[in-house]
């Protein structure tokens, strides 16, 4: 039988309103209806458009739009898992991939097709968020689960929907005293990740309709307030909602000062603007101790603060926490016991006696040694290796090193360039300029161990710079 041509819509831009439909026909022959469908959304991902985090339409969704079995979509959707193009998330859905993504920039289709081209030859991998292997105690960490495991009767129930008090309590005696924040345990709530954290928000606030963030490198964050039906505007004055990172403005850790934080302040008040404040990485400063958060100069109103624990342990320790201001709590008790606890109970009693013992203090300060000597070093070698035909900048953020090199080439094809020879390293557009002369790239120095610093860089410098540079 001919199928009708069919299309499914996806739009590739952050606002719905910008996007373009794709037509997908089905009139072919030549191979199973699984496979048209399979291709079709592979063909998506590999050129881009489909980003790293995004979220695939649901089974029922898709089988709807393209007028196929759910058996058919589900089939596609498991080949595209297979292959790692999408991964599936229990009782959330299916999402675009992307092995190498990272937080800090926002990657290109270049890019991509750059890092698939040259995974397997890596050696050395400058765009990685995981963390040094030295930066964690980890058989610290294991007494404290075991301590917790024999707490048999507590392990018997399920966790706390808002979050372990105890925990809560801790949380909120840390924030008041190191962000000078405003909160009650009351105001707390513990989840498996921010973006586990932004799936109870947006409930919450969806009568706002609007949100513009200011970093667009949060797909992630962007995909959740879409599937709620929220509109992503890129000007803030259109929007009622404000993703901000005042801690972390640009990739390199820029800091928003006092006084244009009050200023946002109060233009967010005489605007009726919800702030919803992310403060990833406050406690990595090079230069500076961590200005008040928004959430206190606000004095708790109007603002909904997120802030994690997983940067400070480990990757794999799922535990973050938002402060929602009382305006939001009577809404929120109302939808409480429909919530399941997304964090492990065990790690939340285990964190909870980890911060009380005040562990927590001196892996900040472990952490801040481990991560500005090991920038140092790079940023001191780069600068011996490169001489005169660099720059080098360290950022307020701990991981980060910036290089700006004299280059004919674009900043894109130097690390497509870097990462032939096995050094993979971002492409970093501070002032959005390609045509002035420099490559610029930026280095996190998280994953690479110390002594592999030398032979990268001489691979950076031989292979990319003199040979192809002036």
């Amino acid at each position: 039988m001919r199928l009708p041509s069919c299309h499914v819509t996806i739009y590739h831009s952050t606002n719905r309103k910008g996007g373009q439909p794709m037509n997908l026909d089905f009139n072919s022959t030549q191979s199973t209806r699984y496979l048209q469908v399979y291709d079709y959304y592979k063909n998506l991902i590999v050129t881009g458009r489909l980003m790293p985090g995004t979220k695939m339409p649901s089974i029922r969704r898709g089988a709807m739009q393209l007028g196929l079995s759910r058996t058919t979509i589900e089939t596609a959707y498991l080949c595209l898992a297979a292959d790692g193009y999408i991964i599936s998330r229990p009782q959330s859905g299916y999402y675009v991939t992307d092995r190498t993504v990272n937080p800090f920039f926002k990657q290109n289709t270049h890019t991509k097709k750059m890092t698939t081209a040259h995974e397997n030859k890596i050696l050395y991998n400058f765009t990685s968020n995981n963390v040094d292997a030295e930066s964690f105690d980890f058989s610290l960490w294991r007494r404290y689960i075991k301590s917790t495991l024999r707490q048999d009767g507590r392990m018997l129930t399920y966790g706390e929907p808002q979050g372990e008090y105890e925990l809560r309590e801790v949380v909120c005696h840390y924030v008041i005293n190191k962000r000078n924040a405003v909160c009650r345990p009351e105001n707390i709530v513990i989840g498996a990740g921010c973006q586990a954290l932004l799936n109870i928000l947006c409930p919450l606030i969806k009568k706002r309709h609007t949100v513009c963030f200011h970093d667009a490198r949060f797909a992630q964050g962007m995909v959740i307030f879409e599937d709620y039906g929220f509109n992503i505007e890129k000007d803030k004055e259109n929007a009622n909602v404000l993703y901000m990172t005042p801690s972390h403005m640009t990739s390199l850790g820029d800091v928003m000062s006092v006084e244009k934080r009050l200023t946002l302040l109060k233009e967010c008040a005489v605007h009726d603007r919800l702030i919803l404040e992310d403060d990833y990485d406050n406690e990595f400063r090079y230069f500076s101790k961590p200005i008040p958060c928004l959430q206190g100069l606000a004095g708790g109103e109007n603002v909904v603060y997120l802030s994690t624990f997983s940067k400070l342990l480990l990757p794999s320790i799922r535990l973050s926490f938002m402060i929602l201001p009382d305006s939001l709590l009577p809404l929120y008790e109302e939808k409480k016991a429909l919530y399941n606890q997304t964090a492990s109970k065990s790690e939340q009693l285990a964190l909870c006696q980890f911060l009380r013992d005040g562990h927590l203090e001196s892996q900040i300060r472990k952490l801040k040694r481990l991560y500005s000597n090991k920038a140092k070093t790079l940023s001191a070698l780069l600068e011996k290796t490169f001489g005169s035909h660099a720059e080098v900048y360290m950022g307020e953020s701990v991981f980060l090193v910036h290089l700006k090199i004299k280059c004919a080439l674009t900043s894109d094809e130097l690390c497509e360039k870097a990462a032939k020879n096995g050094v993979l390293v971002f492409p970093f557009h501070k002032d959005k300029k390609e045509n002035d002369g420099f490559a610029h790239i930026a280095l996190s120095c998280c994953e690479v161990p110390v002594e592999k610093f030398p032979d990268a860089v001489k691979r950076l410098y031989e292979i990319n710079y003199s040979d192809h540079c002036s």
